[in-house]
């Protein structure tokens, strides 16, 4: 049943392409990249090349067996050494039974041995090897998520430090206009020393900002670069954002189902399936083992003597094994295997456990965000329509400059406010993404 479970919902999670939903072709195309080059994605595919090569390898133990073998030797010795040669008969006499002498001695055989697999261990390890190979693939994709929400999350960085250059830019140009107007005003004699001094010390405090901005962008490029794997990435500017990215609509909250797509939770899924074939090849090491075996093969002393004759030798039959007394080393295996399935277990409801605080920490994080938002709109329209007044009243001599930089402040930290919450509200939907691996709370 966790088996069928654990194959459907692999059939069902796509975290490929949830990056998509933004409507970004610059970064989908920077995810693609970081998915074929990053050297974390590279790696954790070579893990899930060995553990399919070593199912490979548990598999061939099903099969036969079968080895050839060849061998040449020169002999020297005599009856004292355990070796003979009758005596031809004839006239004349010849070499005695124990007289030394030397020969060679070519052999050549093959033999075969299989495991029957009645109850053997080697069909669990088999299964085993399986499930640890299926847990290789599901840590990969788990690698491959994280390196895509990494991608996004500097990438979305680098748009927020762009944008704030762009609002401090605009800001700038307007402050320096003030500045020209205050000075004038001065000059005339309808402003004193005092405000051209502190709108100078405005437009200069602004002005700090800008390099600060420029190396945060630049920290995230070279970020984006190690992802990606591209150097060069560094070296370069992104080309422009979309006017602005789409994020569908939360729902109330999440599904289980939704989790089980995250794929740490099917790895782990996946291990306890290992740890429990383990636990049953060990069990079945109590049980008798059936092999058959074989053997075959030729003696001659010399070439031509390889043929048909006295010198070929076989021999076919089963073998029964059966352990009689190992002294506990079988049992406490069986008690090894058993504490493995439990942590198993155990590591299961914990990554599901954490799987649920961190999705509903990125649903409540993001709906704060957006409200968050919501009020900041509201509070930078008031800004603006009461800088607007201000410098109105500025003009005509009716305020003091005092209240024109209190409203300058105050549009400038909005939208500086509002720049920062729409980054966080992305980076949020992000998290949220990577918490449910591409999955998202419908909206009812």
């Amino acid at each position: 049943m966790t088996l069928s479970i654990l194959l459907l919902c692999t059939l069902a999670a796509d975290p490929a392409t949830w990056w998509h939903t933004y409507g970004d072709p610059v970064l989908a195309d920077l995810i693609q990249r970081a998915s074929k080059q990053n050297p974390d994605i590279r790696s954790a595919l070579a893990r899930v090349a060995e553990a399919r090569a070593l199912a490979r390898q548990a598999r061939s133990a099903l099969a036969p067996s079968i080895q050839a073998n060849t061998s040449a030797q020169q002999l020297r010795g005599g009856f004292q050494n355990g070796i003979i040669r009758i005596p031809q008969s004839g006239a004349g006499g010849g070499a005695s039974l124990i007289t030394p002498f030397e020969t060679g001695l070519i052999a050549a055989s093959s033999d075969m041995r299989w495991e029957l697999s009645f109850w053997g261990p080697n069909r669990k390890q088999l299964d085993a090897a399986r499930s640890d190979a299926l847990a290789q693939e599901e840590s990969a994709g788990e690698v491959r998520l994280i390196v895509a929400a990494e991608a996004a999350k500097a990438y979305f960085d680098y748009r927020g430090d762009e944008h704030q250059l762009e609002i401090l830019q605009r800001n700038r140009a307007r402050q320096a206009e003030l500045l020209d107007l205050t000075r004038q005003r001065a000059a005339a004699g309808l402003a004193t020393q005092l405000d051209v001094d502190r709108q100078s010390a405005l437009l200069s405090s602004l002005e700090a900002e800008i390099p600060r901005l420029h190396a945060r962008r630049q920290t995230q490029l070279n970020r984006l670069a190690v992802l990606v794997a591209d150097r060069d990435l560094a070296k370069r500017t992104l080309p422009p954002a979309p006017p602005e990215w789409t994020i569908p609509a939360l729902g109330q909250g999440i599904d289980s189902a939704l989790l089980l797509r995250r794929p740490d939770v099917r790895a782990a899924q996946a291990r306890i399936l290992a740890a429990a074939a383990r636990l049953k090849a060990a069990r079945s090491e109590l049980y008798p083992r059936v092999i058959l075996t074989g053997l075959a093969g030729r003696q001659a002393t010399n070439l031509t003597g390889l043929r048909l004759g006295s010198g070929n030798f076989f021999g076919i039959g089963p073998q029964l094994v059966l352990p009689v007394f190992t002294g506990g080393r079988l049992r406490a295996n069986i008690q090894a295997s058993d504490a493995r399935l439990e942590q198993a277990r155990i590591e299961y409801e914990n990554e599901l456990l954490a799987a649920f605080q961190e999705a509903e920490d990125a649903i409540a994080a993001f709906r704060a965000e957006q409200e968050r938002l919501a009020k900041l709109a509201e509070a930078s329209a008031a800004a603006k329509s009461a800088l607007a007044l201000s410098e109105d009243l500025y003009r005509a001599g009716l305020a003091d400059f005092l209240a024109v930089l209190d409203a300058q402040r105050s549009v400038l930290e909005l939208d500086q406010a509002i720049a920062e919450a729409r980054i966080s509200a992305l980076l949020q939907s992000v998290q949220l993404f990577k918490a449910l691996a591409g999955g998202w709370p419908a909206a009812e």
